[in-house]
């Protein structure tokens, strides 16, 4: 099922027995592990926790079989980026589904297409669900962080919102663990604020640095401090500049078509005014052969840095950003 379901059987207040939660947004499946806990009520003395390699078939079996005399409940959550074995979920499932305490929880962090073949054992026959988890489209990730700063007291308005996702390459959790640090200020959050305390920690801004990029500009210095100081991986610098090449060409057709640029009817939300003015004036510089050039060069390094094993891929990815360079 997707997520929007899932809360609905929350909200209605039925757990399922066993749950699968896997895709492309951690933060999702954190929070949406979080709301089951919370729903279960589930005391420390009821769970067991499994990160990564610290689980064992043994162990969990053996925890999930046993019986309570006193209305306790046993509460697997293992949480890791490798694969169980079919045969042992078939086992933690079933036990679940047999024992009226035990509940089991798999967040699997892994790719997708692994997770697959293991969502059958979490079926109806069992009370079981699983959930595949999307990447949030901008004004649902918008709205995520929105509630998030609501719980934990922050007040940040949506531009702020906007340029902190933004800053951090559309990275959930990264945007959430920044929203802990700005509580300090004690104060209502705008977008000065942002870039004056999320820049300044010494990180390098993604969107400066695709500015930078497009503008043909010197960028080994910002793409050493991107990968070896913010520890960013390759394969978000080369998404977060797809983004940004996509945003670009949407606002050249548009232009192009209406002569006049308008973010909310191209992006489907709004951009602070200054943002969305740069984003026009660079449209227009860059010509439709060109775009479909940068396009095909973004692809390709999209796919070697996730498939080719023996690549340097720091290395790959510069050389590969300096040959875009080239075409501007």
């Amino acid at each position: 099922m997707y997520r929007r379901e899932f809360e609905g059987l929350l909200k209605a207040q039925k757990a399922p027995k066993s749950t699968l939660l896997y895709g492309a947004c951690a933060y999702q499946n954190n929070v949406l592990t979080q709301q089951l806990l919370a729903l279960l009520k589930a005391g420390s003395d009821e769970k067991v926790m499994m990160y990564f390699d610290e689980y064992n078939f043994t162990s969990a079996k053996n925890f999930l079989a046993q019986s309570s005399l006193f209305g306790d409940r046993n509460i697997l959550i293992v949480k890791t980026d490798k694969t169980i074995p079919s045969k042992e979920i078939e086992t933690l499932v079933g036990l679940c589904a047999k024992n009226d305490s035990s509940y089991f929880i798999y967040q699997y962090f892994g790719e997708d297409k692994k997770a697959t073949p293991l969502t059958k054992f979490f079926d109806k026959q069992n009370d079981g669900v699983f959930v595949r988890l999307f990447k949030a489209d901008f004004n649902e990730a918008i709205q995520l962080l929105q509630n998030h700063a609501n719980a934990v007291g922050l007040s940040i308005d949506r531009y702020a919102l906007q340029q902190l996702y933004m800053i951090h390459a559309e990275d959930l959790s990264l945007c959430v663990n920044e929203c802990e640090k700005l509580l300090v200020l004690n104060k209502e959050i705008g977008i000065n604020d942002i870039n004056t305390h999320v820049y300044g920690l010494g990180s390098v801004s993604m969107d400066t640095f695709i500015t930078k990029l497009l503008e043909k500009k010197d960028i080994k210095e910002e793409f050493e401090r991107l990968v070896e100081g913010d520890g960013v991986e390759e394969i978000r610098i080369i998404n977060a500049i797809q983004g940004h090449v996509t945003q670009l060409f949407l606002f050249h057709a548009y232009i192009k078509l209406y002569g006049a640029f308008d973010a909310k009817a191209i992006l489907g939300y709004p951009l602070p005014p200054q943002l969305a003015a740069q984003r026009s004036q660079h449209s227009i510089k860059i010509d439709l052969a060109t775009y479909h050039q940068l396009t095909n060069i973004l692809i390709d390094a999209e796919y070697r840095l996730k498939k080719i094993g023996n690549v340097e891929k720091t290395s790959y990815l510069l050389s590969s950003l300096i040959k875009l360079q080239s075409y501007l």
